[in-house]
């Protein structure tokens, strides 16, 4: 069998600060396998960014990576010295952010930033790095691309900024690339076509993806296998068509359940009560058992196994073990 491309196991993100400890991530286990897509899905403050932010090794203070291993191609990247590091970010391992204009340089062209990345982890320059530059903004669709070579940031449209992300991403030729949310701040229309090319090169390139996403729509149209993530814990891992036909933790029965569909007469959406839990606690339970409208006296006293409960599929409940 194949390993994997990338394998997380027992990874553990805590932040320090004076009054409190906060635990980000708190032991996750995935893999992605070449030329793969695995969807992280949950609430804002989950910890699903963290999680990118840690295989990354961009973890900010006062956070500390503390225990766990994270194999990338056989090598162990909490291992690796800084420099190491620096080569495969943006190289093997490239991330595209949930708002450009966050990400990119409001004072500097198009040419300028990707250029910068090709002649980093390539060492193109001049007329060379301008072709190859022209030719990642045609591979991402961007119309004219010697045109826009010239603009800066601000005078492109969402979609196009997201665009330039995208060819910047895929300057390195990554095995792997992380996907933060790369719909959230766009219209619908933009979303489908920013997604539908996400795929496109995925697979013309042979990558693995790592889609970070609230929304469970984009995730059945895009993703191969979910994991679904709350209060820095993995409740359920399956394949796609496992995980919406046959959900089995409460919380992504929830989920699901605030989905509207075509052709399905509903009176309301039925939303899931309270909040994602900060962290701070210390309780020994299930983090979502104040939440779960299923709750028993053991999910409060202690934290159920991540278990397989059907072939490639898993759940951490005491409701289905």
């Amino acid at each position: 069998m194949t390993p994997p491309l990338l394998d997380v196991s027992a990874l553990k993100t805590y932040f320090f600060t004076p009054r409190s400890l906060i635990k980000a991530i708190g032991g996750i286990d995935f893999s992605i396998a070449a030329g793969q897509t695995l969807a992280l899905v949950g609430e804002s403050g989950c910890g699903k960014s963290m999680t990118a932010l840690s295989i990354l090794r961009l973890v900010p203070e006062p956070g500390k990576i503390v225990d766990g291993t994270i194999s990338f191609a056989g090598e162990d990247l909490l291992r690796l010295p800084q420099t190491e590091m620096r080569r495969i970010r943006g190289n093997r391992i490239a991330m595209i952010f949930q708002e450009p204009m966050t990400s990119l340089n409001p004072v500097f062209t198009v040419k300028r930033q990707i250029g910068e990345v090709l002649e980093l982890h390539r060492g193109l320059r001049g007329k060379e790095q301008e072709e190859e530059a022209a030719e990642l903004l045609h591979q991402v669709g961007i119309p004219d691309p010697r045109q826009r070579l010239e603009s800066y940031p601000h005078q492109l449209s969402g979609g196009m900024r997201q665009r330039m992300m995208i060819a910047m991403a895929l300057a390195g030729h990554p095995q792997l690339l992380i996907a933060d949310e790369p719909t959230t701040a766009l219209d619908v229309t933009i979303q489908a076509q920013i997604l539908e090319l996400l795929c496109e090169l995925r697979r013309s390139r042979g990558m693995a993806m790592l889609l970070i996403s609230h929304d469970l729509g984009v995730v059945a149209e895009t993703a191969d296998a979910v994991a679904i993530m709350y209060a820095g814990l993995i409740m359920e891992a399956a394949d796609v068509a496992s995980l919406f036909n046959d959900p089995r933790h409460p919380y992504t029965q929830g989920l699901l359940a605030c989905i509207p569909r075509l052709g399905e007469e509903r009176h309301r959406l039925v939303p899931i009560p309270g909040q994602v839990t900060d962290g701070l606690g210390s309780s020994d339970g299930c983090p979502f058992a104040p939440r779960c409208r299923e709750v028993m006296h053991q999910c409060r006293e202690h934290l159920p196994e991540l278990r397989e409960v059907a072939p490639n599929h898993q759940v951490r409940c005491w409701k289905v073990l």
